[in-house]
């Protein structure tokens, strides 16, 4: 990982780290004036998801984070929602690499592909991990073990 990339990463996550501050939840920042409670947020996100309105779902469950950092059912979709969301964005990388020249320059551009997706398998990480923390699960140490696979390939 090059210096500018290695920058970018550190900034991003740093960003997601002062979003997803616990103690946001209890200042004037998450709520104390929000008319909206987080029965009412989480009420909306769901109703989102059933009509597959997964942005929409996705504004609603980081209201819920903003209001409960440890939510649940928020901590799930969030971290499901970024993997799919960046296995999507890595499979059609995996379409592409197929129509390289060379062994070696189809893995260079692979590697460099994924190392910009990279941020985005960090915040599904992350909120994976506050999910385990609640709920161990087999299938979410599956997919942290998939996203460290990743980072090895990006080594």
């Amino acid at each position: 990982m090059d210096r500018k990339r290695f920058f970018i990463y550190i900034f991003l996550l740093g960003c997601f780290i002062f979003i997803c501050n616990p103690l946001l939840a209890e200042d004037e920042v998450a709520g104390k004036d929000n008319k909206i409670s987080l029965d009412e947020w989480i009420e909306k996100a769901e109703k989102h998801m059933l009509n597959g309105e997964d942005e929409k779902a996705l504004f609603c469950f980081q209201q819920v984070l903003l209001l409960d950092s440890k939510n649940l059912s928020a901590n799930i979709f969030m971290g499901n929602y970024y993997y799919v969301e960046v296995e999507r964005a890595r499979k059609g990388i995996e379409v592409e690499r197929a129509k390289g020249k060379t062994a070696s320059e189809k893995y260079k551009k692979y590697q460099e592909a994924l190392t910009d997706l990279w941020p985005a398998y960090v915040k599904a990480k992350a909120y994976l991990e506050v999910v385990l923390h609640q709920f161990p699960s087999s299938e979410v140490i599956k997919t942290l073990n998939h996203i460290e696979e990743i980072y090895q390939v990006i080594q």
